[in-house]
Parts: structure tokens; C-alpha cells; sequence
């Protein structure tokens, strides 16, 4: 009768972390970055001070939207939110917790489209440029890219895609809110 060995923890080789995970968590960390800076250079608005780009929304002026609007409460939901998630991502990357990562990142995406869903809804009929239409289909397919993310992420499953799937969402987003930034008033 043959024994097997013990297995000590000073005897097991730790296998280094592939060059795959490293990246995606470069990647993540990246993004997450761009987030919070986006995310804090708005949070001042909360407090009724404009930040340095200023609020973009999907199709103009907030102040277009009635004042008893919910989608006033869902755009101040988004700015509270949006730079805790996005350090919390950071934090996720940082510390090699890619599925957290993804699901931070992932819900500053939804909850942006969230928070512009009143106002498109409101406007839906009045699109007549070509580059609106773009715009909105874009927020759409963003969506689904980050719900894909979210849910590869929660069920650890193909975290490389998901990765690559919320890169294209989060830079499709932070996209539009440099170009509506950037937009001259009554284009």
C-alpha cells in the first residue's frame, strides 16, 4: 500500500495570474477612470452648481422637461450615484475582482439609460435628425451590451467578452456625452 504525499501550502505552486486577467483588469481599471471623472466632474450639480460640461441629455435642455417630472429625480438618482459606482469599480479593478468590475461599470450604464428613458420617450416623435436617430439606437444597443456584461460577469462565465462588451458600451456612452458637450446650443 503506497501513500500519497501531504500536500503542505508551502509545497503547492500558485499558478501566476494570466496575462489575459491582467489586461482585462487594465481595461477596467481604464474605463472605470473615465467614468469617475465624469461622474465627479457633475456631482456639483446635485447641489445646484453647474459642473464643467454641464448635464448632457439625450435631446436637448432639461429644462424643457415639466417640473414635476420624474425624470428629474431619475437624472439626480443617476449623478448620485454614477461616481460611487464608478469608484467602486475602480477599487474592483485595482484589487483583481474583475466580475465586480464589470457588474460596477455595467450598472453606471443602465442607470444612465434609466435616467434618460423619460426624456426620450417624451421626444421620441420629434426626432428628425439622422444623428438622433444614431444616438438612440446607440443608448439602446449600449443597454443590451451592458445587461450581456452584467450577466456573463454574475455567472462567471466568458469574462474576456464581457469586457469587451462593456468597453464598447462605456465608451459608446462617454462618446455622447463629449459630443453633446461640445454641441453648439440649437443644433
Amino acid at each position: 500500500m503506497t501513500v500519497a504525499p501531504a500536500i503542505k501550502a508551502d509545497t503547492v505552486a500558485v499558478p501566476p495570474r494570466s496575462a489575459r486577467r491582467w489586461l482585462m483588469r487594465i481595461v477596467l481599471f481604464i474605463l472605470a477612470a473615465l467614468e469617475a471623472f465624469d461622474g465627479l466632474s457633475n456631482i456639483s450639480t446635485l447641489f445646484g452648481i453647474p459642473g464643467p460640461i454641464g448635464i448632457p441629455t439625450l435631446f436637448g435642455d432639461m429644462s424643457r422637461l415639466p417640473k414635476p417630472f420624474p425624470g428629474q429625480f431619475l437624472v439626480e438618482a443617476h449623478i448620485a450615484t454614477h461616481p460611487v459606482l464608478a469608484l467602486a469599480a475602480i477599487l474592483f479593478a485595482a484589487t483583481g475582482k474583475v466580475r465586480g468590475a464589470i457588474v460596477a461599470l455595467g450598472s453606471i450604464v443602465v442607470i444612465r439609460w434609466v435616467s434618460y428613458l423619460p426624456e426620450a420617450v417624451l421626444y421620441v416623435t420629434a426626432i428628425t435628425a439622422p444623428r438622433e436617430v444614431v444616438t438612440l439606437i446607440g443608448f439602446v444597443l449600449s443597454l443590451l451590451l451592458a445587461a450581456c456584461a452584467i450577466a456573463c460577469a454574475l455567472r462567471n462565465q466568458r469574462l474576456g467578452l464581457a469586457t469587451l462588451l462593456l468597453s464598447v458600451a462605456v465608451l459608446f456612452n462617454l462618446f455622447v456625452v463629449v459630443q453633446s458637450a461640445n454641441a453648439e446650443p440649437g443644433c
